[in-house]
């Protein structure tokens, strides 16, 4: 059997009918939301991550629909970065690999995509700016300290951009299980392989992505 043949036999045994897959995490209408879910979950448990949205919402009723430069406005009214990390997120942890605090991280992230021209200020235009043939938006985020592909996979998927996938430890766990294999993939054939299979399932990848992540999470 074929590498694909064995993730998509292991899928259907441990994953059961797509169409009773919980829908992926997304925030369609707030870059700011995307932006703290992404930065927030990188190598951190998802309830930590659950909390501060839920922090975030509860000091500003328009979170829902807030762009990025809302966040940034918002922490500049908290006293910068470090404040509103303190204050108003109550998480005052740091970005994976560095001793910056996250909201540092994405406040710089969020400046450099409303610097591009076109600016990237809404899950709109990043939307657009994940699916065309420029690099731009993905170079700016990338750039910032802390911020590796796998954070820009979660900030665009969160943003509703569904042929994404983040193929972290989890993922990545799984498809070595399934696959029986000491080789362990690349990310990129991580990235190929459930494209396939979310083909030949007849899924969005970042539902695949998803329900393999649920599967492998202690927590669901």
């Amino acid at each position: 059997m074929t590498q694909l043949d064995l993730l998509v036999k292991a899928i259907a045994k441990d994953l059961g009918d797509p169409s009773e897959w919980s829908a992926p995490v997304e925030f369609h209408d707030s870059l700011a939301l995307c932006a703290l879910n992404s930065a927030y979950s990188l190598r951190a448990t998802s309830a930590a991550a659950t909390k501060v949205l839920a922090r975030y919402r509860a000091s500003r009723p328009t979170a829902d629909t807030d762009s990025g430069t809302d966040l940034m406005k918002a922490m500049d009214s908290a006293g910068g970065p470090a404040d509103f990390a303190r204050d108003i997120l109550r998480n005052e942890s740091k970005l994976p690999g560095t001793n910056r605090l996250r909201p540092e991280g994405i406040y710089e992230g969020l400046a450099r995509l409303a610097a591009l021209d076109p600016a990237v200020t809404s899950t709109e235009h990043l939307r657009a700016a994940a699916t065309n043939r420029s690099t731009s938006a993905r170079t700016a985020w990338l750039s910032v300290k802390g911020f590796g592909p796998l954070a820009w996979s979660y900030l665009i998927m969160n943003a509703g951009v569904s042929t994404e996938t983040k193929p972290d430890v989890m993922v990545q766990r799984y498809l070595a299980r399934a696959l029986g294999d000491d080789k362990r993939l690349t990310t990129a054939e991580t990235r190929q392989l459930l494209q396939l299979a979310a083909t030949e399932l007849t899924v969005e990848p970042r539902n695949l992505d998803r329900a393999i992540w649920r599967h492998e999470s202690p927590a669901k």
